[in-house]
Formats: C-alpha cells, sequence, structure tokens
C-alpha cells in the first residue's frame, strides 16, 4: 500500500498560461508598481534583447494585461490593473504550487537537507 500523498490543488487552474513564460512573468513583475517604463530599461533588466521583450509584450498586450504607448522611438509599458490582478492571481497558485511539491518531496524523502 502506498503512502498517502497530499491533493494536488486546484490552485493549478489559477496558472495563467501566458505567465508560464519566464520572460513574460519578470515583464509582469518589473511593471507590478504600475509606473511606465521604457521597453529597454526592461529588455536590459531581464538581460534579453528589445525584440524579445517585444514580442513578449505583444502577446500581454493583446491580452490585456499591458498597455503600450509608442512616442516616435521609444516605447512605453504599464501593467493594466487586469494585468495585476493576473499576476497576483499566477503567483499566488504558484505558490500553492509548490508548498505542494514540497509536501510531495517531504512525504517521500523526509526533511529537505542543505546542501553540504
Amino acid at each position: 500500500m502506498q503512502p498517502a500523498r497530499p491533493a494536488v490543488p486546484s490552485s493549478h487552474r489559477d496558472l495563467d498560461p501566458l505567465l508560464l513564460f519566464p520572460v513574460r512573468l519578470f515583464v509582469m513583475c518589473l511593471l507590478a508598481d504600475l509606473h511606465w517604463y521604457e521597453d529597454a530599461v526592461l529588455a536590459n533588466a531581464l538581460r534579453v534583447k528589445p525584440t524579445v521583450v517585444a514580442l513578449h509584450v505583444e502577446r500581454l498586450s493583446a491580452a490585456g494585461y499591458v498597455s503600450v504607448r509608442v512616442a516616435g522611438r521609444r516605447t512605453k509599458l504599464r501593467l493594466t490593473p487586469l494585468g495585476l490582478d493576473r499576476l497576483t492571481a499566477h503567483v499566488t497558485a504558484l505558490q500553492a504550487v509548490a508548498r505542494t511539491a514540497a509536501q510531495l518531496v517531504t512525504s517521500r524523502h523526509g526533511a529537505p537537507r542543505s546542501p553540504t
């Protein structure tokens, strides 16, 4: 007989498929203060090319998560209220998934060991 497993949380349904891409998640996190930022600043912070940020921002904008303002050659981005709600729900769901994963690991292997 196998030991009882912790139930998989329903929060996995709250994970936002758009935010499962690390660049998108980190863009959203950098914009979480709801201020306007230039896309080049975000690209620099993420250490990726501006074209990479632009591709992901296009998807986030289409979903209504990010507002985009273009003035000449400058593109500014800001998280929308919907984007902040989805980011918050996604991070909360990730925390629940991490807690469940920790419970599964602990139940199978005992308490986590610190690296030596």
